[in-house]
């Protein structure tokens, strides 16, 4: 059972769990897993929103900020809600939670979170261990 909730342990169906480096080329990689764990399964249809969520989750994991080039960053991509729903579950070695952040229309970086938000029914985080897991929930028409 994977964690995606403070109170709540979900059934899962993992399709794919990888481990990456915290290197910004990777967010490539993940995108192209992402997509085609998805095809794969005949879930193709999730696949567009499935990759923006995972770049940006991956991407805010590997920000130089937070990470060292030694961390790792883990992706999970798995069917929940008795597969009516891909969940796309991130995580890496900080314990600092995800901000979503107000930006103005000119600012380069913050909106991660607000692209998360718009594209999925659900997302938020846990602690896991030292680190944290944030995850975000695709339902097709539940957003």
């Amino acid at each position: 059972m994977t964690r995606l909730a403070v109170d709540e342990e979900i059934e899962t169906d993992i399709m794919v769990a990888f481990v990456l480096s915290s290197d910004p080329e990777q967010v490539g990689i993940t995108r192209c897993l992402v997509r085609a764990a998805l095809v794969y399964r005949g879930l193709g249809a999730y696949a567009d929103d499935a990759e923006a969520v995972a770049s940006e989750l991956v991407a805010n994991a590997i920000q130089p900020a937070t990470a060292d080039v030694c961390d790792k960053v883990g992706v999970t991509l798995m069917r929940v809600w008795g597969g009516d729903a891909v969940a796309v579950v991130v995580t890496d070695a900080s314990p600092l939670p995800p901000v979503l952040r107000q930006v103005g229309p000119g600012s380069e970086h913050g909106r991660g979170l607000r692209i998360v938000e718009a594209l999925s029914a659900h997302w938020s985080w846990n602690r896991e261990d030292a680190g944290k897991a944030v995850y975000a929930i695709l339902a097709g028409d539940a957003r």
